[in-house]
């Protein structure tokens, strides 16, 4: 009898903590966002952001993993970033019909990576189609691009965005246009190079709102795989002097300005890093192992990202060691003076300067 009693109660301890482990997993599963956790963010009455998961595209997050922004003007909607399938897309738009019944007349792209466009689908299915909105170096890499960006996406879904195509832009900007939209003015900036050549940067002086596409990630190691780490540093030291109260990253909680000097900072102390081994002469992958960045281990993806950054900064100092050798060979000692010396064609000078 007392063997009967201490297997029943072993049983029900079983039980116990296998329905405990089913619920905390269930719970787990529930905070990840994807398409049945839109992870929906109200900044104020008219911007609302869907934050994406901070891990790479996995069978979890059903592919959700970047942000998507919309806002809500007197007479429409303007959406920046639909999300990275035809599914994720339309999951936006059911959000948004929850909270307002206005059309969706614009869509914005920021960039040619695949998991901030290929929702577009979703949206030129409806009715009437809003304008798809990018730069011209966007659309021309995303047309390129988009079968292995489909390819890839399923691969790491196993299967869940089959039905996803290619819907590119049908309204190219160049990144200095204003639109005025139910009262709201959408600034657009391209800044030259930064995360890719085709950035494009939504700001509403209004809200004192900036979504930044992946020239910014927050808590998350920026992917450079596609940047000109100079031209990121820089664009983001030009995000900080304009007036804003609200950060949208690509990747990444919503944040103010110090999510923006935090990245800034990562990249400075990698450039410092970088440099220093260089100019002990060690190649990018010698130095990986010896580079120091401190806090910035912690955030999300670190291991994965940081050999990525470490060539695309080290490829950056090659350029600067270049363009220096270059002087001397001249008879320079900064690149200041060349533009005093008429017989130095501009078209010479090697795109490459110090990273400050």
């Amino acid at each position: 009898m007392r063997k009967t009693r201490l297997a029943i109660s072993n049983t029900v301890k079983v039980l116990v903590l296998s329905a405990t482990l089913l619920l905390n997993g269930g719970q787990a599963m529930a905070d990840v966002p994807s398409l049945t956790n839109p992870n929906l963010h109200k900044i104020n009455e008219q911007v609302y952001a869907l934050i994406g998961d901070l891990n790479q595209q996995t069978v979890k997050n059903q592919g959700f993993n970047s942000n998507i922004t919309f806002f809500i003007t007197r007479s429409s909607v303007v959406v920046v970033d639909p999300g990275s399938s035809v599914r994720i897309g339309r999951m936006v738009i059911r959000e948004i019909k929850k909270i307002t019944d206005k059309p969706v007349t614009h869509v914005i792209n920021s960039h040619f990576h695949p998991d901030h466009w290929l929702g577009n689908q979703a949206f030129s299915e409806l009715t009437p189609q809003p304008k798809i909105i990018a730069h011209p170096k966007m659309k021309a890499m995303a047309k390129k691009t988009s079968n292995r960006a489909i390819k890839r996406l399923n691969n790491m879904t196993q299967g869940a965005h089959a039905d996803t195509k290619a819907v590119l832009p049908n309204t190219l900007v160049n990144g200095d246009e204003k639109l005025n939209i139910g009262g709201l003015t959408f600034e657009f900036i391209h800044p030259q190079h930064a995360h890719t050549n085709g950035d494009l940067l939504v700001y509403v002086p209004e809200l004192k709102t900036i979504v930044t596409g992946d020239v910014f990630f927050n808590k998350r190691t920026p992917g450079l795989q596609h940047a000109n780490t100079k031209g990121n540093a820089q664009a983001l030291d030009m995000l900080m002097q304009l007036d804003i109260a609200h950060v949208i990253p690509g990747h990444g909680p919503i944040t103010d300005k110090s999510g923006l000097n935090y990245m800034r900072n990562y990249l400075e102390v990698l450039y410092n890093e970088v440099n220093k081994y260089y100019a002990q002469g060690f190649t990018d992958r010698e130095m990986m192992d010896r580079i120091d960045v401190g806090k910035y281990r912690e955030m999300s993806g670190f291991e994965s990202r940081f050999p990525v950054n470490v060539n695309a900064m080290y490829q950056q100092v090659v350029k600067e060691a270049g363009y220096q050798l270059f002087l001397k060979q001249i008879g320079l000692t900064s690149g200041a003076e060349i533009e005093n010396i008429s017989s130095v064609n501009n078209d010479t000078k090697p795109d490459a300067q110090r990273f400050e």
